[in-house]
């Protein structure tokens, strides 16, 4: 099921590129406090499902989602008390709120209104969440730039090492319909536990669709019977959390505990790098990074949100 809801105003320098803000799991009744970088959100969750607000009080600058109390349309704010209107900018005293896209345990958060910045992502979700059931697998704190979790989907000279991938091979790189950053190729593995009796040997399809620098969506396996792995990351001030989503289809859900523990056990094989990498070391790069410079490419393509190239 997904649901959807408008675009709110700028906010400071991140990017205006789709996030995975939240995993549904983390987000409670009422008022969820969160937070994309610098930017303070509240998740309003109720029987119509979530929608996402700037949390910063404009009458002194309080934080609506710690001690501020749900009446209807408006937080009681916590500090004066005044109804603040969610999403109401015709009120006085009103919070914009952000687009976002809710697809099973994923909430997406855009927060540009400029449709450019989008890169086909909506429609891509849209239709994945009409045909596959998405769980969550990872929620985790990295001490790397978000964009570096991202941008491990086209290294691919790190998937033989890191992840141990017998033999990789393709991985080509071109742009997308709406420009979104595309890396097709083969990895050759031993076959996962479902496949084995089957076939000892396992050739999966890897195709990843990069839609912002903190967003890729990645289909793996045989080309008859994908899954799908959505990866995403949000800076937090000091490194950025790193969430993973799992869909599959219906018919491919007795495989989901083995594809969220290989998604864990994936995430922490990186994790052993990310947390020890030194992000102001010179990058010198060579002919095997082609699809790592291009992604960097892809991310510097993206302005600030609110502001149009």
């Amino acid at each position: 099921m997904i649901g959807q809801t408008t675009t709110g105003p700028p906010h400071g320098d991140l990017h205006g590129g789709w996030f995975l803000l939240a995993l549904d799991d983390e987000l409670a009744p009422g008022l969820t406090p969160l937070r994309l970088g610098g930017t303070d959100l509240i998740a309003v969750r109720d029987d119509d499902g979530v929608r996402v607000f700037e949390a910063t009080c404009p009458h002194r600058g309080a934080h609506l989602g710690y001690g501020g109390k749900l009446d209807g349309q408006c937080v009681i704010c916590p500090f004066h008390g005044k109804r603040i209107a969610l999403g109401d900018r015709a009120r006085r005293w009103s919070v914009g709120e952000v687009r976002t896209l809710h697809a099973g345990a994923a909430v997406f958060a855009r927060l540009s209104a400029d449709p450019g910045d989008d890169r086909g992502f909506e429609q891509a979700i849209k239709q994945a969440a009409g045909e596959l059931t998405f769980v969550a697998a990872v929620n985790q704190r990295v001490a790397v730039p978000a964009e570096y979790v991202v941008e491990n989907a086209f290294d691919a000279e790190h998937f033989s090492t890191v992840h141990l991938v017998p033999a990789v091979r393709g991985m080509r790189v071109s742009m997308g319909e709406h420009d979104e950053l595309v890396i097709e190729g083969e990895f050759r593995t031993k076959a996962p536990p479902w496949e084995k009796e089957r076939r000892p040997n396992f050739a999966s399809r890897f195709v990843a669709c990069a839609y912002s620098p903190h967003l890729v969506l990645t289909e793996l396996g045989t080309a008859a019977a994908p899954y799908t792995i959505i990866t995403g990351a949000v800076p937090d001030g000091t490194g950025s959390v790193g969430r993973v989503v799992i869909g599959v289809r219906r018919d491919q859900r007795e495989s989901l505990p083995a594809l969220v523990h290989g998604a864990r056990y994936a995430f922490d094989q990186d994790r052993v790098v990310w947390d020890h990498l030194d992000v102001h070391a010179p990058q010198r790069y060579d002919a095997a990074d082609t699809s790592v410079i291009a992604f960097r490419r892809f991310c510097a393509g993206f302005a600030p949100a609110g502001v149009t190239s």
